[in-house]
């Protein structure tokens, strides 16, 4: 199984914020949202999927946990944001063979 597919398998999140994250991978750009996210330059080259993966998750944990807590800092757009993202790096991730243990 892709490394992607199970991680985000063990997610569980409301399913509002999963139907808009799928909503806005019809309008996903892989270069410029994900520079943002991860606040790289422009110009920089991205990271490979499973490096993006790793790194979206984190932030997607920060989040949840500010969620739950009922922080003021949580943002709403900014989690459907992450979990889109997570959503297409796993697309990816699904495209390229497994890698063998």
């Amino acid at each position: 199984m892709h490394f992607a597919i199970s991680t985000l398998d063990t997610l569980i999140r409301p399913r509002l914020l999963i139907v808009a994250a799928r909503h806005a991978l019809g309008d996903y750009n892989r270069t410029t949202r994900l520079a943002r996210l991860l606040g790289l330059p422009m110009a920089q080259q991205l990271p490979a999927p499973r490096v993006v993966m790793t790194r979206l998750l984190e932030r997607e944990r920060v989040l949840e946990h500010a969620r739950r807590a009922h922080d003021a800092s949580w943002s709403a757009a900014e989690h459907v944001a992450i979990i889109t993202a997570l959503l297409h790096e796993a697309l990816l991730d699904t495209q390229q063979p497994p890698e063998q243990v």
